[in-house]
């Protein structure tokens, strides 16, 4: 479903697992003007979001049946044409299972883990070839990019390390270690702080870039999913789940003084955030739809909220059509 009247309008573009989708939504009104089918109903579910240098494809990772854990993983990454919002194809991974996180290199290339092949691979976005696999020892699962442009960190939810990639040369540069497994990571506005979610307990740790070393950690109200950096830098903004009493949370920090917190209650399980530009308010993706508006100022869900068009939406991006 398409309504080429209204993509000439900024859009919202999300990860939908329920109807396998890559959905558009209108940035001011939330209207549904697109859902692309990307992947195989209850087999291959669309996970992470990247777009290519040129803004004109999205790449979307199927990750496979399920989550992490009971996942039955897939082997493709779904492209599509966003001025047509049409899929062009797959691209075939082969023996690499488990795309999952996707992030795209100054030079355009497309960088994507396999955490059930415990690698990351480098994909040329116009032949669809892999250029370049590196072998990571652990099932990579998160991706952050530092804003240098060349330094790549992965997670991997089970193993008590970051993996420190520089991109030019292609290469693993350092280990970093952490308390125990990771969940999402986020690199700080100005590269010097890497946030990485405790993979089972309500905890947020800092690492010092340059040192490589642990600063701190920080109590939250639930498990951390995803860290995220307002465009500002002001605001760090972790989404946090309570399992066991089915709580959700956001966890609002003053980036520049990490004591500063405000939990936020959620009415459901969240997943990514996505800023407005002058970093005042957030939309956050919950496992039942919704997409609440949040205030930070006020610290408060306020009214402008959307609907993601299906359950258990993950990832979303902004993306502007061509003039």
């Amino acid at each position: 479903m398409t309504d080429p009247t209204h993509l000439s309008a900024r859009l919202i573009l999300l990860t939908v697992k329920e109807n396998v989708s890559l959905t558009a939504l209108n940035a001011e009104t939330g209207e549904t003007v697109a859902c692309v089918e990307v992947g195989t109903r209850q087999t291959s579910k669309p996970h992470e979001i990247t777009l290519s240098k040129d803004g004109t494809k999205a790449f979307v990772s199927l990750y496979g049946s399920a989550d992490y854990g009971p996942n039955v993983p897939d082997n493709r990454v779904a492209v599509v044409d966003l001025p047509s919002m049409t899929l062009a194809g797959h691209i075939d991974l082969n023996l690499y299972k488990g795309p999952h996180a996707l992030v795209t290199g100054t030079d355009g290339k497309i960088w994507v883990t396999v955490d059930g092949s415990r690698r990351v691979l480098v994909i040329d976005p116009d032949s669809w070839e892999i250029e370049h696999s590196l072998w990571l020892e652990t099932p990579g699962h998160f991706f952050a990019a530092a804003p240098d442009g060349n330094t790549l960190y992965v997670s991997a939810k089970e193993y008590p390390v970051i993996t420190e990639i520089d991109m030019t040369a292609r290469e693993i540069v350092a280990r970093i270690p952490v308390p125990v497994g990771a969940q999402a990571i986020r690199v700080s506005r100005d590269g010097a702080r890497l946030f990485v979610g405790d993979f089972h307990r309500p905890l947020l740790h800092v690492i010092d870039t340059a040192s490589r070393n642990l600063t701190g950690t920080h109590k939250m109200a639930g498990v951390p999913g995803w860290p995220f950096v307002s465009p500002d830098g002001k605001h760090l903004v972790v989404t946090t789940y309570n399992e066991d009493d089915d709580e959700g949370f956001l966890e609002l920090f003053d980036a520049g003084d990490m004591t500063l917190r405000v939990s936020l209650p959620l009415p459901g399980e969240p997943f990514h955030v996505l800023f407005t530009d002058d970093s005042t308010h957030l939309y956050v993706v919950q496992a039942d739809g919704d997409l609440p508006r949040v205030d930070l100022a006020q610290a408060a869900i306020v009214e402008g909220g959307f609907r993601a068009g299906g359950t258990m939406p993950e990832a979303m991006v902004y993306w502007t059509p061509p003039a």
